[in-house]
C-alpha cells in the first residue's frame, strides 16, 4: 500500500460519491497546490517541496464541501489557526507536512467557522480557484459505448504491457477482446473522462448462478500517465455501487495471481480465491 505523510492518513478510508477517499485527493491537489493558492503572508517561503505551505483553511473547507464533517483549527502561536477536517470522528489533516516533524495537538480544537474564514475576499477566491481546478480534475464517470474503441484498446495495451503483467496483446488485440465484451447482452462498463479525453475504463458482463446473479469484471485499466490519481478507484466504487442497486450478489474480478495488487484491491473489499477474486456483497 502506497503511504502518506500527512496526519490521519491511514485511518482515513471515508469516500465520496466517486469512491475516492483523502489520500486520492491528497494525490489530485498535490499537483493543484501552488504559490498562487498559498496564503499571501506565506507566499515568499513557498516552494514545489512544500508545496502544502499556507493551504490548509481552504483545503479543508474544500474536502468539508467533498465529504461533509466539520473544520476544526489547531491554535497557532501567532493567534491564527491551522485547519483540518473531521468527517464523523475520521481525523485528518491534508496539509500537516508543512510543518515538518513538529507534532501537532489535534485534540479538543475549536470548530472553524466558514463564513469567518471566507470574510477575507482573498481567502475566499484562493478556495474557488482550488476548487475550480480540482473540480476539474477529478474524474468523471459515464457509459462505455463502441465510439471510443480504439482508445480503449490504446489504454489497455499500455497499461498492462509492463510489470506484473506483461500482457502481450497488441492495441489491436485489445481492440477486438473490448469489442467482443461490448457486444454481449450482459456488458456493463464505464468510463473515465479527464481532460476532455478518456484515460480509463471498466467492463464486464454478468452471469446467472444458482445462487443469484453475479458480476464479472474483465478489464480495469488506467491510461499510465494518468494512475496515481484515484481513477481506477472511482471506477470499482461506481460499478460496486451500481451492481447492488441491480440485484448483484457477487462481484469478481479477474486477475492472474501475479496482476492481483493487494494493498489496492483489498482496500476496495476484495480477497484472494485462487486467480479469481471474490467479494460478497449484500443485498
Amino acid at each position: 500500500m502506497k503511504s502518506y505523510r500527512f496526519y490521519g492518513w491511514e485511518a482515513a478510508r471515508v469516500r465520496d460519491s466517486l469512491g475516492l477517499t483523502p489520500c486520492d485527493y491528497y494525490d489530485l491537489l498535490s499537483d493543484i497546490w501552488c504559490e498562487e493558492t498559498c496564503a499571501p503572508r506565506m507566499r515568499k517561503d513557498w516552494t514545489i517541496g512544500n508545496r502544502t505551505l499556507g493551504q490548509c483553511s481552504i483545503t479543508a473547507f474544500l474536502i468539508q464541501d467533498i465529504y461533509g464533517g466539520k473544520v476544526f483549527g489547531v491554535p497557532l502561536g501567532d493567534g491564527n489557526f491551522h485547519c483540518f477536517n473531521d468527517v464523523d470522528g475520521c481525523v485528518f489533516d491534508l496539509t500537516s507536512e508543512q510543518f515538518g516533524d513538529t507534532r501537532l495537538d489535534y485534540a479538543n480544537c475549536p470548530e472553524q467557522d466558514r463564513a469567518v474564514h471566507f470574510a477575507k475576499a482573498e481567502k475566499k477566491e484562493r478556495y474557488e480557484l482550488l476548487k475550480e481546478r480540482l473540480f476539474a480534475r477529478r474524474p468523471a464517470l459515464v457509459p462505455i459505448t463502441m465510439e471510443h474503441l480504439k482508445r480503449y484498446g490504446a489504454i489497455y495495451a499500455a497499461a498492462f504491457s509492463g510489470p506484473p503483467w506483461n500482457d502481450p496483446w497488441t492495441e489491436s488485440d485489445a481492440v477486438i477482446h473490448v469489442q467482443e465484451l461490448l457486444e454481449t447482452k450482459t456488458a456493463y462498463g464505464l468510463e473515465c473522462v479527464m481532460d476532455g479525453k478518456v484515460v480509463g475504463f471498466l467492463l464486464g458482463t454478468s452471469m446467472l448462478f444458482h445462487y443469484g446473479r453475479t458480476f464479472e469484471i474483465n478489464d480495469l485499466a488506467v491510461d499510465p500517465t494518468y494512475q496515481g490519481r484515484g481513477i481506477a478507484s472511482a471506477l470499482l466504487e461506481r460499478c460496486k455501487a451500481d451492481m447492488k442497486e441491480r440485484g448483484i450478489v457477487g462481484l469478481h474480478l479477474i486477475t492472474s495471481a501475479d496482476g492481483f495488487l493487494p494493498g489496492f484491491y483489498e482496500r476496495h473489499g476484495f480477497g484472494r480465491e485462487h486467480e479469481v477474486i471474490l467479494m460478497g456483497m449484500e443485498i
